[in-house]
């Protein structure tokens, strides 16, 4: 079963004037082999009555980690559709 909660949020006045609320989320799953959790990252946009959503599952078994790299998406207001690539660097560069 996954679980979700909200850990960061931002707000977005875009050059048009219009508002981009970005919600990030930690996701946390179980593994059937172990049911040790495991923890990714969901990032929802929310523009002009829409939503767009991407989701990581499996990023790592530490929360901590997937909490910090939430915390990098956030500060730099990294949206759904950057947010793989954005992970894969950050991971590959061991950025956290």
């Amino acid at each position: 079963m996954k679980k979700m909660s909200l850990l960061f949020s931002n707000e977005v006045t875009l050059e048009d004037n219009r508002i981009m609320r970005l919600e990030y989320n930690i996701t946390e799953n179980r593994s059937s082999d172990t049911d040790e959790p495991y923890y990714g990252i969901l990032i929802a946009k929310y523009l002009d009555g829409s939503k767009e959503v991407e989701e990581i599952e499996g990023i790592s078994y530490s929360r901590d980690k997937v909490e910090a790299i939430a915390k990098i998406l956030h500060r730099n207001t990294v949206t759904p559709i950057s947010m793989v690539e954005i992970v894969d660097d950050l991971i590959t560069l061991e950025a956290v």
